[in-house]
């Protein structure tokens, strides 16, 4: 995509370079010549609307499938199409509306016979739905602004119904991005309408189990009536049940009523307790809405799992909960309890910016305590770097040298991003394993960077020199040169690239 900038050069050409330039690039690239061909066909509306149509319609018919390889060109062919669509808006917003309409029934049949591995499809489509949101909302402004009073309630549950028709079949999730916009588009009051209608719904699915389950196993929509949430053993209307219930989520979620959430999260997962999976999605909604006491209500009385990673998840929410209160004493607390279960640079960090001074000392003594224990090599060195004990770092680096060959290349350099100044021994320690590593394997393909690891090892030998530890027990950068040409002297890719 041109940034503003590059479109403003191109404006400042002369018209016939960029006709001159169309006209060449025309026949290399299909794709392209039918961009192209809607281009040519900007001042003739009808005919371009007629040719969209036709396009649009046709994406409906097609049959072959697409390849892994070949979802990006498709990918590109939608965009084009949606491109091209939207530039009808705001001029002609009723027929940009229905093509879009047109535009998205293609979906199930572009998603169903593609390998949409990477998601690009489904973006594209999602995207889509975000554009109909736009366009719908114009088209409902309009329409709204021309009505008399009385006729705009019949309005309103013609645009519920289009809606609720939409989202109706949101097999892919991909109206998942409708949903959540469809404050932009449409009253609370039209929401709350659209979802009583799925309640409505959801109740009749299950007519012939009500009495099954306990009094209180129970939801009441708008109307104060009784949805039983005890499915028994039927079956057969599973796959509705589940494309109801994502609907009534979606729009209680776009609606951010947590009371309304909750109870149709309760309705999916009636049991208790609920497991910590299940309460992630509940917690994080209610969270994201700021109803903080009732997610701590659910992290202190409903959260039951003792499993270590379970337990680091509640305290993670708990501390998030208390930051957001600002609640600085209750949020050092656990923090420092899941320090205790997984220390890590990053917690410690989260506890020394909120901790006293005082409290800053007690933690620095655990750190080194638990840099001194820890088997992980990695966590322990940034413990200290955190605290501050670079030369105890460094030493630390030096005397477990061995364990950073162990560890996967792209940890060390992601290590390599976040080391602070005055870390050269560390530094040359972990260029040194990545370029072991290259060549004991013999990753010809990798040589380039074996090459340039090797040359940053040199500024960083001169800053040992200078410095008072030098490289101690390790070897030097000369030892270590003469180490690898006596193991990899015929690897001449490798010295090659270092000598250019």
């Amino acid at each position: 995509m041109l940034n503003s900038q590059q479109k403003h050069c191109l404006a400042q050409l002369p018209k016939a370079a960029l006709v001159n330039f169309i006209a060449e690039v025309q026949g290399v690239d299909k794709l392209l010549d039918k961009k192209i061909e809607r281009l040519l066909l900007q001042s003739d509306k009808p005919k371009l609307i007629k040719k969209l149509t036709t396009t649009l319609k046709g994406l409906n018919r097609r049959h072959k499938y697409i390849d892994h390889w070949k979802v990006s060109e498709f990918a590109t062919e939608l965009q084009y199409l949606a491109s091209d669509i939207m530039n009808l808006y705001p001029e002609q917003a009723e027929t940009c509306l229905k093509l879009l309409e047109l535009f998205i029934e293609s979906s199930n049949t572009s998603l169903e016979r593609c390998d949409d591995a990477s998601g690009e499809i489904g973006q594209t489509y999602s995207n889509l739905a975000q554009s109909w949101l736009t366009v719908a909302r114009g088209c409902y402004s309009q329409q709204k602004q021309i009505l008399l009073v009385d006729e705009q309630d019949i309005l309103s549950q013609a645009w519920q119904t289009k809606v609720k028709n939409l989202i109706d079949d949101n097999a892919y999730g991909f109206k998942d991005a409708l949903m959540g916009g469809l404050k932009q588009l449409l009253s609370e009051l039209e929401i709350r309408g659209i979802i009583d209608d799925y309640l409505h719904y959801y109740r009749s699915l299950f007519a012939e189990n009500k009495g099954k389950g306990s009094a209180e196993n129970t939801i009441k929509n708008a109307d104060n009536q009784q949805i039983p949430l005890s499915y028994g053993h039927d079956r057969a209307n599973h796959q509705e049940k589940l494309k109801t219930e994502t609907a009534l989520l979606g729009l209680a979620q776009a609606l951010g009523d947590v009371a309304l959430f909750t109870a149709v999260y309760r309705t999916i997962y009636p049991q208790q307790p609920l497991s910590p999976q299940q309460l992630n999605g509940l917690i994080s909604f209610m969270i994201d809405h700021q109803a903080y006491e009732l997610a701590l209500e659910y992290l202190n009385h409903d959260w039951q799992s003792k499993a270590q990673q379970d337990a680091i998840k509640r305290l993670d929410w708990l501390s998030q909960i208390y930051q957001q209160q600002g609640d600085s004493k209750a949020q050092l607390k656990v923090l420092g309890e899941v320090f205790e279960l997984h220390s890590s640079a990053k917690r410690l960090q989260a506890i020394m910016a909120i901790a006293s001074p005082a409290e800053q000392a007690g933690w620095r003594k655990k750190a080194y305590k638990l840099a001194e224990d820890q088997q992980d090599i990695i966590t322990a060195i940034l413990l200290l770097l955190e605290i501050g004990e670079i030369k105890l770092a460094n030493q630390l680096a030096i005397t477990r040298h061995h364990e950073f060959a162990d560890i996967h290349y792209e940890t060390l350099t992601q290590l390599l991003k976040a080391l602070p100044e005055d870390t050269a021994i560390i530094q040359v320690i972990i260029y040194r394993s990545l370029i072991d590593d290259i060549l004991t394997n013999d990753r010809s393909r990798a040589y380039g960077y074996a090459a340039r690891y090797y040359k940053r090892l040199l500024p960083l030998d001169s800053t040992i020199n200078k410095s008072t530890d030098r490289y101690n027990s390790l070897a030097t950068h000369q030892q270590y040169t003469k180490l690898l040409s006596q193991n990899y002297g015929g690897r001449s890719d490798f010295w090659q690239r270092i000598s250019d």
